[in-house]
């Protein structure tokens, strides 16, 4: 089918838009939100039907009000013009067809037309879009098989959807260990009733004629089942002949129409053959006109240089491969300098510090194992001696306390000692005070004449006598506490020694201590390092000076050989300015210097040769025409090959010929389709099905009259007994038995459908599946750049991919481009594949985006490939894809949008 025109009436955005195409590549180009895919939906929806209203479809119709629908143009598989118009009306618009010869047509027409696809199954081969590029690592082997089936042969789309319906239905009929299926509750309902009627049975042995009929009645329903499972079997065998009866058809068709053609000969590969013999007869007569137009010029050119001068720049020109490689030298060693410079400068300062002003010193310093473990053993000692003296800091610190106590206690004893002398001092004054009372008391007693005043005198003199008496009992301890100093002062000298002797030992340990920190501050010195370090930092240290040293190494070398490096280029610039006498630039040197030489020994053999390029010339040009004889004598020998006279009669032989190999091809895979199945066209008639319903129907009836005649015969069995209970089970049984029966019946005929779908796709997974396969793994080899050998199904039914190597990739794992180039590949497969049984354009919105140049390149290598055989809507937002086809026809979208009305060519 060949789309030759659309006329939008109204949808979305267009109105009364005329937009004609060609047989090849038609491609669509607009901004975002132009109307491609608006155009797109179009042609979907006027092929088959506007969606409901509910739908997730967009419905498309114009906000101005315009007519909603239009119509299509096309060339049917015959070759017959139609005109398809769908306008607003029913739910999915009313469509009518408008045949050459004045006849219309409507929807029936129509699905013929479109050899009975739906939208979905269009879609899912010939329209796709980048977002319908996804999920193609899920797709299973029975997936692909079930598109295989829908889009293959007219109806399998319908009995696709019939297979799950049944299956789905026969699970709920029976299970093999379900109980809530109806056939599992009927067997188990009717298993009861049997072993509650065997034993109701066993007590009417008495009324054996009517359990003879019984018998009888059953041996009929067992015939008249056998009878409906042959009928069945019958119909089977029907719906496999009206399956492969249009194939059978098409086959027929086939063999009239190779008749007509199978006398047709071509030479092999001919048209590449004459094509190629065509261009090259071409080629020459281009290259005899440019020789004759040489043979006009004449080219006066004066030497400007000496042959010596031009052989020693094309002896110079020998050093540019050491010209590039100096200079990528150079560029190397200033990276790796720079690098290096970078990382030693890093680790400096990690170690914390100056670069400047240290790195000599650190570069000259001894980092050796020796230094780093004395170095190490310094530390450590250092630490020791600080352990050390707080150790006996915190000694002398006790004794100083012990001494400050001591000298206390002593200060306390002295004045005791103090205390006990002025006490004998007091006992002196005493008694002369006691005494001095005792006169004055008697000599004022004498004077007085009264001798109370003595006896007065007397009884002070108690009081007195009493603290004379204590002041002596102190005076008794008065050596107890000078035996007790003594012991004081003895204690305290001890200390008073002890203090001295930690007292050196700690200024010892100071000394110890400075001379060790004086030795680190020597070495920190040396490296410029101010902060006081840890034992444990030194290996790292160390480690770190080591590599700043050979990091300095590798500068000087480097820099040593840039300086060389440098040296040279300057040394070849020099002398290839001598040389050429041009300025030069140090990036174009020996381009600019190889243009030179070129122009000026073109110069001088130009004026040299002239003559002998005049008679090369000549023979050239006799050479050519005898070529050009040949090459027609060859072209005679293929037309006298293909029968013909000239070349339009030569390409139509080939078309002819092509035919004739396509209708060869086309017949070789109906008989794979028909395998080994012998058929024939009048096998059955029209009416067999019917006949057959009509047979089974019957026989459902009398079954059903044997079913209630043994009813009856039981009812009466159990009436001769006057068993109510055992009339009523016998009903109850018979019913059920019935009831299972009608529900075994329908299961059987579900069963026999779904196993007859089950063989028609088992033999299309067998035949068509492998071709579809192949097709697809060769575009994915050509669409990869051959990075990919094959595209196939694993035994588990995922696809993979496989490179040269033989390593596998699930789809899952490859890019995101290379997934869409893999669905691309089965999508332009399957469309190729079904391209006698359903030839409809193939629609593409996009789905390139993520293509490299490369790939890309070969998409369009093989979709330039495809159009001799399809026709190809593209539809895309990005400028460049309008000039990558020489032959393809442009549609600028956004013109219909400012040209309402008009006609696109």
């Amino acid at each position: 089918m060949l789309i030759e025109k659309l006329h939008i009436y109204g949808f979305g955005k267009h109105e009364n838009v005329e937009i004609n195409l060609i047989d090849g590549i038609n491609v669509f180009f607009g901004e975002n939100e132009a109307g491609k895919s608006t155009i797109q939906q179009f042609i979907l929806h006027i092929l088959f039907g506007f969606p409901q209203r509910n739908a997730q479809v967009l419905r498309y119709e114009p906000k101005s009000g315009a007519k909603y629908g239009g119509r299509i143009q096309i060339l049917d598989d015959h070759g017959a013009r139609v005109v398809i118009e769908r306008v607003k009306g029913k739910a999915s618009g009313d469509v009518t067809l408008y045949f050459e010869d004045g006849t219309r047509a409507g929807e029936k027409e129509l699905a013929s037309l479109l050899h009975s696809y739906s939208r979905a199954d269009f879609e899912a081969i010939f329209s796709f879009s980048l977002l319908q590029l996804q999920g193609f690592e899920k797709m299973t082997e029975d997936e692909l098989t079930r598109t295989l089936l829908s889009s293959g042969t007219t109806g399998m789309d319908t009995l696709s959807s019939v297979e799950a319906q049944f299956v789905k239905e026969m699970g709920e009929l029976f299970k093999p260990t379900g109980k809530k299926p109806l056939i599992n509750q009927k067997i188990e309902e009717v298993r009861e009733l049997e072993v509650e009627w065997k034993k109701l049975i066993e007590e009417a042995d008495k009324y054996e004629p009517s359990m003879q009929r019984l018998k009888e009645i059953d041996i009929e329903l067992e015939r008249f089942s056998e009878d409906e499972k042959a009928l069945s079997s019958q119909l089977q065998q029907y719906m496999q002949w009206k399956q492969l009866h249009p194939i059978k058809v098409k086959e027929v068709e086939l063999i009239h129409a190779l008749e007509t053609v199978k006398n047709q000969t071509f030479p092999p590969d001919g048209i590449r053959r004459f094509e190629v013999i065509k261009d090259k007869e071409i080629n020459i007569k281009i290259e005899n006109e440019q020789l004759i137009g040489n043979l006009k010029v004449l080219i006066n050119n004066n030497e400007t240089i000496t042959v010596q001068q031009l052989e020693e720049i094309r002896s110079f020109l020998a050093y540019e491969t050491e010209w590039h490689e100096l200079r990528a030298k150079r560029i190397q060693i200033e990276e790796e300098h720079s690098n290096t410079l970078q990382s030693q400068m890093q680790q400096l300062a990690l170690v914390g510090v100056d670069w400047e002003k240290s790195l000599t010193h650190i570069v000259e310093a001894d980092v050796s194992i020796q230094q780093e473990d004395k170095l190490v053993s310094l530390l450590k000692k250092h630490e020791q001696l600080e352990s050390e003296l707080q150790q006996e800091s915190r000694l002398l610190q006790m004794k100083t306390e012990d001494l400050q106590q001591q000298q206390a206690r002593m200060t306390d004893a002295k004045r005791t000692s103090r205390t006990s002398s002025k006490k004998n001092e007091a006992q002196g004054i005493g008694f002369l005070f006691i005494g001095l009372i005792l006169i004055l008391g008697f000599v004022f007693s004498f004077l007085q004449s009264n001798w109370i005043i003595a006896l007065i005198a007397i009884i002070i003199c108690g009081p007195v006598y009493a603290g004379f008496y204590f002041i002596q009992k102190t005076m008794q301890k008065t050596n107890d506490i000078k035996a007790y100093e003594r012991l004081l002062v003895k204690e305290h000298q001890t200390l008073q020694d002890q203090v001295k002797q930690l007292e050196q030992a700690i200024n010892a340990l100071e000394q110890e201590k400075r001379r060790i920190e004086q030795g680190v501050q020597i070495f920190l010195t040396t490296y410029h390092i101010s902060e006081q370090l840890s034992p444990s930092l030194l290996p790292e240290l160390f480690n770190r000076f080591r590599k700043i040293q050979d990091q300095q190494i590798q500068l000087e070398h480097m820099e040593t050989n840039l300086y060389e490096v440098r040296s040279r280029l300057q040394k070849l610039e020099k002398q290839a300015q001598e040389l050429s006498n041009i300025s030069l630039v140090e990036g174009m040197l020996f381009h600019q210097l190889r243009e030179f030489y070129l122009s000026e020994k073109k110069r001088i053999e130009e004026s040299a040769n002239m003559d002998k390029q005049k008679k090369e010339i000549d023979v050239r040009l006799k050479e050519n025409q005898l070529l050009l004889n040949a090459y027609s004598e060859n072209m005679d020998l293929l037309f006298h090959e293909a029968k013909v006279e000239s070349e339009n009669d030569y390409y139509a032989a080939y078309h002819i010929y092509e035919q004739k190999l396509t209708l060869e091809k086309e017949l070789v895979q109906i008989e794979l389709q028909l395998g080994k199945k012998k058929i024939g066209l009048e096998d059955f008639d029209g009416n067999f099905e019917i006949k057959c319903n009509e047979n089974l129907k019957t026989l459902q009836e009398q079954r059903n009259k044997l079913v209630e005649e043994k009813a009856s015969l039981s009812y009466r069995s159990t009436k001769l007994i006057e068993d109510d209970e055992q009339s009523e089970k016998l009903q109850h049984l018979e019913q059920k038995k019935a009831e299972l029966q009608q529900l075994v019946k329908k299961w059987a005929a579900f069963k026999a459908v779904v196993e007859a779908i089950k063989q028609i796709m088992s033999q299309l997974k067998e035949e068509k599946l492998p071709e579809v396969l192949e097709s697809a793994q060769s575009y994915f080899h050509t669409l990869t750049g051959k990075a990919y050998e094959k595209l196939e199904l694993t035994p588990e039914g995922n696809f993979e991919a496989i490179k040269k190597t033989g390593q596998r990739f699930k789809i899952a794992e490859l890019s995101q481009a290379t997934k869409e180039q893999a669905y691309i590949s089965l999508r332009l497969a399957l469309a190729v594949s079904l391209k006698n049984k359903a030839p409809f354009p193939i629609i593409m919105d996009d789905p390139f985006v993520h293509f490299d140049r490369f790939r890309l390149q070969q998409m369009v290598q093989l979709m330039t490939e495809l159009q001799e055989q399809h026709q190809l809507l593209y539809f895309t937002c990005h400028e460049n894809m309008q000039y990558v086809w020489k032959d393809a026809h442009i549609v600028q979208v956004e013109t219909l949008l400012n040209e309402k009305g008009g006609i696109v060519q």
